[in-house]
């Protein structure tokens, strides 16, 4: 993949990547871990591709439109993430997929607590896309 890391001293993390079609994904390499970007509905959104609950990857997790916010599903357990702030909006449902209050219940007592995960700034910059944290 074309992505490049530079962190300022300021603390803040600067990536970027090259522009995609909508509905990709690129994976970056973060300072904490990696960082999907994708293109949903014209716009571009960047978060953290690594859920809080067990640590497990959520690269390939489901993209919705929920009002028209894209929300990352993790394939694990089901909890859910809002794209453009990097709220969790659903916890430990179930599992790969299927809604599940025994598992959910099982699942949610194992891991972290309930936490949101970091989402990135995406602006297209002379046909880069450039990822900012703050």
């Amino acid at each position: 993949s074309g992505a490049s890391l530079s962190s300022s001293s300021a603390g803040s993390t600067s990536l970027s990547c090259q522009p995609m079609a909508e509905g990709e994904r690129e994976i970056v390499k973060g300072p904490n871990g990696p960082i999907l970007v994708t293109k949903v509905a014209g716009s571009y959104y960047a978060v953290d591709a690594t859920c809080p609950h067990l640590n497990l990857p959520m690269k390939k997790g489901k993209i919705t439109v929920n009002n028209g916010q894209p929300a990352l599903t993790c394939n694990f357990h089901n909890s859910c993430f809002e794209m453009k702030t990097g709220r969790c909006t659903q916890w430990v449902t179930g599992a790969l997929g299927s809604d599940n209050e025994l598992i959910g219940g099982i699942m949610s007592s194992v891991g972290s607590e309930k936490k949101d995960i970091i989402a990135y700034q995406v602006r297209d910059q002379d046909g880069l896309l450039m990822i900012t944290s703050s």
